[in-house]
């Protein structure tokens, strides 16, 4: 297992990573749907983000959550990170959602061809949104 020491800050590795990837605050609530007073305290250090906004603004900023948490590891965020953004991002709702929790458990329970209807009405419902 790695040892990370933490060498750095949260809001000092948000600043450094926004100026890289040219992003505003602006850019940051936009894409991340969290509010301006909450990007404003994480910059200006009077509040540590928790998983989810931590998780949220790697995506966005395109850098390593460990990194962005301050500790010494590579900034950029690896193919496998990358590859697991749609697994966490599902387990994060899962845990504020109940309705969404429901749903995965109802869809576990459903044979391939029910899976596959169950598809093609979600990509109805998502070509006429």
């Amino acid at each position: 297992m790695n040892n990370f020491n933490r060498i750095d800050n949260t809001a000092n590795r948000i600043r450094t990573a926004m100026l890289k990837a040219c992003k505003k605050q602006a850019d940051i609530v936009k894409e991340t749907g969290i509010n301006r007073s909450a990007i404003s305290r994480y910059l200006s250090g009077e509040y540590e983000p928790k998983q989810d906004a931590i998780h949220k603004i790697a995506k966005c900023l395109n850098v390593s959550e460990m990194w962005l948490w301050g500790y010494e590891c590579p900034m950029e965020r690896t193919d496998l990170q990358k590859k697991n953004d749609n697994l966490t991002d599902i387990v994060l709702r899962l845990r504020k959602d109940e309705d969404f929790a429901e749903l995965v458990n109802s869809l576990i329970k459903l044979n391939q061809v029910q899976l596959t209807s169950i598809k093609q009405i979600i990509a109805a419902f998502l070509e006429k949104s």
